[in-house]
C-alpha cells in the first residue's frame, strides 16, 4: 500500500495542460477599469490612465472607472497615476479585438516625504500588510509559466522559499514545513484545498482546481506573516478572482490534452454587477495508452463568481467552487502494487463576501462560507480480497470571517478582525493491522465518529511610521479550539527601514500555532490531549529595485518547531512530512513534543515585462532537520539543501511568445532498506539506524513552451505547445521493495512529455 502514492501520481500526468492568448494587426479592443485607494477602497476620481507606447488613455470618473477605446489588439502595459499616490504599471494586459478587457488597480499613498526624491513608476505590487517574504503574481504570469500547467502551486514551486517535492504533485513545502501548513484564501473565503485529488488534511494534490482564467492575482507569503492569519505554520496564499464583464456577454471554449472547458461571463442589473462561470471536464480515457496505464483519472470542476454593487458603500460577491474526482486502479495497472484501489473525492465551497466602506478612512470585508469535502478511498488486497484500508469521511465547516482596516492618520494604520468556524464532520476509517516500515506490527485502526467543534480567532495589529524612513508593524492573535481546549496567544512584530526610494531592509518575527487535524485527533482518545504544534519565525531581508521593472530580494530565516506529533510505532519518522502523498495518515495513537528546525537564505531576482523580456531567477540554501522520539536529529524528507530555478520569456511580437523553465534541486534524503529483514518479513523494512541518511541523485529538468495568438474579427484563437522534461532527464522518484523479486527497485519521475492545447474566444 505504501507505493500507491506513485501509482496514483503517475496516472495523473495527463492532467498537465495549459491555455493561452495571442496576436493582432489593425484590430482594436477596449480597456475598462476601476481605480481605488488601497487604504480605503474608495474610488480615486481623476486618476490618470495611460496605455504605454500609445497616445491612448483615460481619466477615472466619480465612480473611479475609466474607459479607453481603440486600443490595438495585443498585449499592453498600463500606467496609472495620481498626485499624492505611487505610480503603478500593470503589465500583460491582453486586449482582444471587439472585446472589453477589465482591470482593477489599487493605488497606495506616497510615503511621508523623506527629502528630494524622484517619483518613478513601479512594476511591482507589494502586499502592504506583510513586512517580509511576500510575492505577487498576476493572472498572465500564472497562465504563461512554462511547466506549471496554469497551476498556482506549481508556479510557486519556482520560488526559493519552496522546497522541491515531486513531478506528480504540487505540494508546497515552505521553508522546511509540511504541505499541511499552508492557508489558502479565495476572495476572503478559506478554501481547504485548491487541487484535484487532494490530500485530506493538507493543501497539495496533482493539479490545481482553480481555473486560471478567473484569477486576477495571487499573493504568496512564505513566512513572518501578519496577525490577520492564524491556524497555519508556514505560508498564506491569497487569491483574488476577477469580476465578470459588466458590459457584454463573453464566451470562451478551451481544449487540451487532458480535458475541455467553457467560460461564460456577462453583466448583472444593467452593469451594477457581473457574473462569471467556468466548467471543465477531463477526457483522459481517450488517451489512456499515451499515459501508460490502464487506470483512468477522471475529474471535473465548476467555479463561479457574482458581484453586485448594492450601493456606493456596499458590495456583495458570491463564490462557488466544486471539484469531483474519481480513479479506479487494478493490480494489472502497475508493477508496483498488487491491490485494488478506488478513489472518489468531492469538494465544494459556497460563500458570500460583503465589502463595506464604513468610513472615509476605512473598510471591512466580512464573509460567510460553507465547505464540504467527501473523501472515499478503498484499498483491497489483490490476492485475498481482504480490505486493507478504508476511508469514507466527510469534513464540513461553516466559517465567518471579518476583517476591518482603518487609516487613523498619515502615519498610522489599524487592522482588526475575527474568524469563527463550526466543524461538523463524520470520520469512518479502517486500517488493517500491518507491518510498518520499521518492522513493528501496528494495531488495527477503526474509527466511526462524528466531530462537532468550534474554533475562534481574534486579531489586532497596528502599522506605524515611526520616522519618515522607519515603519513598525505589531500585532497580536488569540485562538481557541474546543476539541483540545487549547488557548494560544501569538504576537507578531515587523520593522522596515527605507534606505532610499529603491532600497529597504526588513525584519519580522512571530509565533504561529496550528491545531491538529481532527482526522488525527479522532484516531485515539489520547490524541485530544496534545498541545497545538508551534513554529517561531525569524526573518530578515533586503529589497532593491535595480530598475523600475527589476527587483532583487535577499532574505535569511530561522524557523523553530515545537510540539510536533509523532507515531510511537515508528519513532524515527516525522509524521507531518507524510502529508506530501496521496495516503491518509492513520497512525492511531500519536504523541506530541516533537521538535524541528529550518534555516537558510534565499535570493530572488524578478524581471517584469516592461518591453519584450521577462523572467525570474532564484537560489536558496537551506537546512531542515527534526529530532525523532529517540532524541536523534535527522534530515527532513524534503531537505534538498540547494534549490535553483530560472524562468525566461521572450515576446518578439504580439503574435508569438517563447519561454523556458529550468529547475535544479539537491537530492532529497532517502532511507535505505534492510534487505535481510525485508526478505525475512516479506515486506519492505527500512534500516532504522540510517533514516534519511542517504540522498537521491540531484534533480534537474527543462521545460519549453511556445504561445501563439491569432485574432480574427469575430473570434480569437490561442494555442500552446510545451515540452516537459525536454532533455528527458531520468529523475528519481523513489526506491521501493519489490515483494516478488525481493529486491530494491527504482521509480523515476516524468519522462519527456509533449503537451498542447488551445482556447477559442467568441
Amino acid at each position: 500500500m505504501r507505493y500507491r502514492t506513485w501509482i496514483i501520481g503517475r496516472t495523473l500526468i495527463g492532467l498537465c495542460i495549459l491555455a493561452s492568448v495571442v496576436d493582432a494587426a489593425e484590430l482594436q479592443g477596449t480597456i475598462k477599469g476601476l481605480i481605488l485607494d488601497n487604504d480605503t477602497q474608495r474610488p480615486l476620481v481623476g486618476a490618470n490612465v495611460l496605455v504605454i507606447g500609445h497616445s491612448l488613455g483615460g481619466i477615472a470618473g466619480e465612480d473611479g472607472r475609466f474607459t479607453t477605446g481603440n486600443v490595438p489588439a495585443g498585449v499592453h502595459s498600463v500606467q496609472v497615476s495620481m498626485i499624492g499616490y505611487e505610480i503603478v504599471i500593470r503589465t500583460d494586459i491582453v486586449v482582444r479585438p471587439n472585446r472589453i478587457t477589465t482591470i482593477e488597480v489599487d493605488l497606495a499613498q506616497q510615503a511621508v516625504d523623506v527629502g528630494e526624491t524622484v517619483v518613478t513608476a513601479d512594476y511591482f505590487v507589494d502586499a502592504e500588510e506583510e513586512v517580509v517574504s511576500s510575492t505577487v503574481f498576476s493572472y498572465e504570469e500564472i497562465r504563461r509559466s512554462p511547466g506549471s500547467a496554469g497551476d498556482i502551486s506549481r508556479l510557486l514551486q519556482a520560488l526559493p522559499a519552496v522546497n522541491m517535492a515531486t513531478d506528480s504533485r504540487n505540494d508546497l513545502v515552505v521553508r522546511g514545513g509540511s504541505p499541511a501548513e499552508n492557508l489558502v484564501l479565495v476572495d476572503n473565503i478559506e478554501v481547504p484545498n485548491i487541487n484535484h485529488f487532494p490530500t485530506q488534511g493538507a493543501s497539495g494534490g496533482p493539479i490545481g482546481l482553480l481555473n486560471t482564467d478567473l484569477i486576477a492575482d495571487v499573493r504568496f507569503s512564505a513566512g513572518g506573516f501578519s496577525a490577520a492569519h492564524g491556524d497555519k505554520l508556514s505560508s498564506v496564499i491569497d487569491v483574488d478572482l476577477r469580476e465578470g464583464n459588466r458590459d457584454e456577454l463573453d464566451v470562451e471554449a478551451n481544449m487540451g490534452m487532458a480535458g475541455a472547458g467553457l467560460i461564460a461571463e456577462g453583466p448583472l442589473a444593467g452593469g451594477r454587477g457581473s457574473w462569471v462561470l467556468s466548467a471543465r471536464r477531463s477526457y483522459l480515457d481517450l488517451i489512456v495508452d499515451a499515459i501508460g496505464t490502464g487506470a483512468v483519472p477522471k475529474y471535473s470542476d465548476v467555479q463561479g463568481k457574482g458581484t453586485y454593487d448594492v450601493t456606493d458603500e456596499h458590495q456583495l460577491s458570491v463564490l462557488g467552487i466544486g471539484g469531483f474526482d474519481t480513479i479506479d486502479i487494478k493490480p494489472d495497472d502497475s508493477d508496483e502494487d498488487d491491490n485494488f484501489t478506488d478513489v472518489a473525492i468531492d469538494q465544494q465551497v459556497l460563500g458570500a463576501n460583503w465589502r463595506w466602506l464604513w468610513s472615509a478612512k476605512g473598510y471591512a470585508n466580512t464573509s460567510v462560507a460553507f465547505s464540504r469535502g467527501s473523501f472515499g478511498l478503498d484499498v483491497t488486497d489483490g490476492d485475498s480480497g481482504v480490505v486493507i484500508f478504508g476511508n469514507d469521511s466527510q469534513e464540513k465547516e461553516l466559517v465567518l470571517r471579518s476583517n476591518f482596516h482603518y487609516r487613523a492618520g498619515t502615519a498610522t494604520e489599524l487592522d482588526w478582525g475575527l474568524v469563527t468556524r463550526r466543524l461538523f464532520s463524520d470520520y469512518v476509517l479502517f486500517a488493517k493491522t500491518d507491518t510498518n516500515r520499521v518492522g513493528q506490527t501496528t494495531d488495527e485502526v477503526r474509527v466511526g465518529e462524528g466531530v462537532e467543534a468550534t474554533k475562534v480567532g481574534l486579531f489586532a495589529s497596528v502599522g506605524q511610521r515611526l520616522t519618515p524612513r522607519l515603519r513598525l508593524t505589531a500585532g497580536l492573535r488569540f485562538d481557541y479550539f474546543d476539541l483540545n481546549e487549547e488557548y494560544d496567544l501569538a504576537p507578531r512584530l515587523g520593522l522596515t527601514y527605507d534606505i532610499d526610494d529603491r532600497t529597504s531592509i526588513s525584519a519580522a518575527t512571530g509565533i504561529y500555532y496550528q491545531n491538529l487535524s481532527p482526522l488525527l485527533v479522532v484516531q485515539h482518545a489520547d490524541n485530544g490531549q496534545l498541545e497545538n504544534p508551534r513554529a517561531d519565525h525569524y526573518v530578515v531581508g533586503l529589497r532593491r529595485r535595480l530598475t523600475p521593472s527589476v527587483l532583487l530580494t535577499i532574505e535569511g530565516y530561522l524557523k523553530n518547531y515545537t510540539q510536533l506529533p509523532f507515531d510511537p510505532d515508528d519513532p524515527t519518522e516525522s509524521l507531518i512530512d507524510s502529508y506530501a502523498t496521496y495516503d491518509t495518515p492513520t497512525p492511531g495513537r500519536i504523541v506530541g513534543g516533537g521538535e524541528a528546525t529550518s534555516h537558510g537564505f534565499e535570493v530572488l531576482l524578478q524581471k517584469k515585462m516592461a518591453t519584450n523580456l521577462y523572467g525570474t531567477g532564484s537560489y536558496s540554501y537551506s537546512v531542515s532537520k527534526y529530532t525523532d522520539l529517540g532524541g536523534t536529529e535527522r534530515n527532513r524528507s524534503f531537505d534538498n539543501r540547494h534549490l535553483f530555478s530560472v524562468i525566461l520569456g521572450y515576446r518578439p511580437s504580439d503574435r508569438l511568445e517563447y519561454s523556458l523553465r529550468w529547475a535544479f534541486a539537491g537530492g532529497r534524503p532517502r532511507t535505505p532498506f534492510d534487505v535481510e529483514q525485508s526478505r525475512q518479513l516479506g515486506t519492505g523494512i527500512i534500516d532504522s539506524g540510517r533514516v534519511n541518511s542517504e540522498r537521491h541523485a540531484v534533480y534537474h529538468r527543462l521545460d519549453l513552451r511556445v504561445d501563439h495568438r491569432k485574432y480574427f474579427s469575430r473570434f480569437n484563437l490561442v494555442s500552446v505547445f510545451s515540452l516537459l522534461n525536454a532533455y528527458n532527464r531520468a529523475n528519481v522518484f523513489a526506491y521501493y521493495w519489490d515483494d516478488d523479486s525481493e529486491t530494491v527497485e527504482r521509480i523515476d519521475q516524468w519522462a519527456f512529455l509533449p503537451i498542447g492545447g488551445f482556447e477559442l474566444e467568441f
